[in-house]
């Protein structure tokens, strides 16, 4: 299973440093990596691309570009109590205007999560939607 937390119906997304800020005041640990973040997203537009490429499913431009000028702004952030745990922490992508996506490793992983993303989801005044 995998989450998303976004903005509540009316309320835009949160800028990626405000993302971490306020992670930053909820959880012991909070890392953030720029490199991964920009990874992240290139990977995102190479697979869509690939996909568009391929012809099996259309492929919104708007949205590529919207990841494209998106990219520069993009962080990965890791976060959770124990910095040491293993499942026990989540992590993601704060790509600006776009959900926070949270996918877990195991059944294991989700239920030591689910308590932090329940705080994530608080912290940041966005709701929890199952993806």
């Amino acid at each position: 299973m995998a989450h998303r937390l976004a903005p509540q119906d009316g309320t835009r997304f949160l800028s990626p440093r405000v993302v971490v800020t306020r992670l930053e005041s909820e959880f012991a640990y909070v890392e953030v990596d720029e490199d991964d973040g920009r990874r992240h997203v290139r990977g995102i537009i190479r697979q869509l691309q690939k996909i568009g490429e391929m012809g099996l499913i259309p492929v919104d431009a708007d949205y590529l570009d919207r990841l494209k000028k998106a990219q520069r702004g993009a962080i990965y952030v890791y976060f959770g109590d124990d910095p040491g745990s293993e499942i026990a922490c989540l992590s993601t992508a704060v790509i600006p205007g776009e959900a926070l996506f949270f996918d877990y490793a195991s059944r294991a992983h989700e239920q030591a999560a689910y308590p932090l993303l329940i705080r994530c989801a608080a912290a940041l005044g966005y709701e929890i939607i199952e993806a």
